[in-house]
């Protein structure tokens, strides 16, 4: 309470009357423990500091007793009041990375940046420190958030938020940008290829989200692997969510993933020719997984070597794609980029029907590994039943005869794709030439061992290289 604000407790004053403040504070003592049975000394400094007007809401027990000793009716009569502190004006709202992308302002007074929870994403807060260009340059921007700026709390992921003259967002990750302050003085550069649109946005959102989930799942994921390991030795298991209850659905996810994709490594040699391989993803939250996810990026590459030229197949339903924001279709096409990089044809289905089929492996022996839209928390089966098998053979031939996005070269199925996912590939291609140079790691920089960066910047210089590439 400031000084300039105390205002002395004139009514206990005179209610008090000719009794000194030592006899009152006797009095109360012994009140409290007539009505309580309780103990509670009251001293003299009290009583002196409720009528300066230092504190100007006892106890209850002390109020009560007050009352009964000097026959006043209620704590008002006594001039006590109940005085609600207000240390700091009112936190704003976090404002939405979404906002920021569609041109909105930054200038709302929030230290806050929200990133938007998914399907299995919770949505993360993170620190913004929002600041002006400095000397702007060729490709550029160089910026200088001030020895204020708070951007290297463990606890806590944060934002650098660049606003240029044209009102334009940039973005870069805080952690980072702090390592490289630490080795110069003065402003720091960030590339104006982390300008914040569908592209940049979809990679914050998606690999914030996921960091912020296994990192805090990290104990129990390693706990729940030791635990689980003896199923590694069965051809076949179902495991229920229920070996796992304490799990988020994105560290459960991580889970089911690395076991099948073990499963299936460990049952590449039953496979001949040309596989088929099929998977469950259909939206960008979910094909992120391909991106970030340190044991599908080696699966990928274990994959194509073993099996060179192999084709894997998605169903992504007209639904699916009329369903997801923009800077989710950018991360799906991103994957595909990512898989076609591997030598992996990628062959796409809109038939919903598709959608309820397990992920597996059709070879002359089919094997099935499936962690994402069934009931548990993996399905496997070294070896699928002829029913199954017929089921997959079909699949497979449907998706291939009927790809919607056909093309004889890796550009041109990339290409289609963009077209079928309503992404611009003109935009797409310049802004991954632009992120290339720069890389992304400065725009989002997961902290989770089970996490890289490797998988995007490598569908990222992928396309960027893709003509030269076709060309060689």
């Amino acid at each position: 309470m400031k000084k300039d604000a105390r205002r002395p407790n004139v009514l206990l004053r005179q209610a008090r009357g000719r009794m000194t403040q030592g006899e009152l504070a006797d009095l109360v003592s012994a009140e409290i423990y007539r009505a309580t049975g309780e103990e509670v000394l009251i001293t003299a400094k009290a009583i002196s500091d409720w009528e300066c007007g230092w504190y100007t809401w006892p106890s209850a027990v002390a109020r009560h007793a007050l009352c009964r000793v000097l026959h006043k009716p209620d704590s008002a009569a006594l001039g006590f009041f109940y005085k609600r502190h207000v240390s700091a004006q009112p936190v704003p709202e976090p404002l939405s990375i979404l906002d920021l992308v569609a041109g909105g302002s930054s200038s709302v007074g929030s230290n806050a940046l929200r990133l938007p929870a998914g399907r299995s994403y919770a949505g993360v807060d993170v620190g913004a420190h929002y600041c002006e260009v400095k000397l702007p340059g060729e490709g550029w921007l160089m910026v200088d958030p001030g020895p204020d700026a708070v951007l290297n709390r463990p606890d806590r992921r944060s934002l650098v938020v660049v606003v240029d003259d044209e009102h334009r967002h940039y973005v870069a990750d805080g952690r980072r940008f702090v390592d490289r302050a630490g080795r110069r003085t003065g402003p720091q550069p960030i590339s104006s290829a982390m300008v914040l649109d569908d592209l940049t946005a979809g990679v914050i959102w998606a690999a914030t989200n996921t960091d912020v989930a296994l990192l805090a799942d990290d104990a129990r994921l390693a706990s729940s692997q030791s635990r689980l390991a003896h199923y590694e030795r069965r051809r076949t298991s179902d495991v229920p969510l229920t070996e796992v209850p304490a799990l988020s659905p994105v560290a459960g996810h991580w889970l089911g993933s690395r076991f099948c994709a073990r499963h299936v490594s460990r049952n590449l040699d039953r496979l001949s020719g040309q596989p088929f391989f099929w998977t469950r993803e259909s939206r960008g939250e979910e094909a992120a997984s391909w991106l970030l996810w340190r044991h599908k990026f080696e699966y990928l590459r274990r994959t194509s070597r073993w099996f060179p030229g192999m084709r894997r197949g998605f169903c992504i339903s007209g639904t699916d794609v009329a369903d997801s924001p923009t800077y989710e279709r950018v991360l799906l096409l991103l994957a595909v980029a990512l898989m076609e990089a591997f030598g992996i044809t990628v062959v796409l289905s809109s038939e919903p029907e598709h959608a309820d089929v397990e992920g597996f492996v059709l070879g002359n022996e089919a094997i099935v590994a499936n962690w994402l839209g069934g009931s548990g928390l993996w399905y496997v089966d070294a070896s699928a039943p002829p029913s199954r098998r017929s089921v997959f053979r079909d699949v497979a031939s449907e998706v291939s005869t009927a790809c919607v996005v056909a093309g004889q070269t890796a550009k041109r199925r990339l290409e289609a794709t963009a077209s079928y996912l309503n992404v611009s590939w003109p935009w797409f291609q310049r802004r991954c030439e632009e992120l290339t140079t720069a890389g992304v790691d400065d725009l989002a920089h997961p902290r989770s061992r089970l996490l890289s960066t490797q998988g995007l910047n490598t569908a990222i210089r992928y396309v960027a290289y893709i003509d030269d590439l076709q060309r060689s």
